[in-house]
């Protein structure tokens, strides 16, 4: 235990630091039946193999409806350090190309841009 403590303390702060990034997405015209299925086979089973491939190291997919029926997504996802976060675009990249589609798996015809509407994200640091 000693060991692993003193190699803990020479580590710089930065690569102890996990980082989560949250997109806010609002559901537009009541499409939510199709913004979840999009989500639910796409971003969700992206990060499904992030996770076993160790590119991330967590995610969550949240659901908030307000009383007047208006529904926002948040897409939740957990780096383990920031060099995971630094490498997000290429990792992604390769899942993506392993799939072996030429696009998103889609409920129907409507493009992304008919049933969604992504706001900025939020990037957050444990240091």
């Amino acid at each position: 235990m000693r060991i692993i403590l003193v190699i803990v303390m020479f580590l710089p702060i930065s690569a102890l630091a996990e980082v989560v990034t949250v997109d806010f997405v609002r559901v537009l015209n009541g499409n939510t039946e199709e913004a979840v299925f999009y989500y639910e086979n796409n971003w969700k089973q992206h990060r499904i193999k992030a996770v076993k491939k160790g590119f991330i190291s967590s995610f969550k997919l949240l659901l908030k409806t307000s009383d007047d029926g208006q529904t926002d997504i948040l897409l939740i996802t957990g780096y383990a350090s920031e060099s995971q976060y630094e490498n997000r675009e290429k990792n992604f990249a390769r899942i993506m190309s392993d799939t072996g589609r030429d696009g998103p798996v889609m409920m129907n015809d409507k493009p992304p841009s008919a049933f969604r509407e992504i706001s900025d994200k939020g990037i957050y640091t444990s240091d």
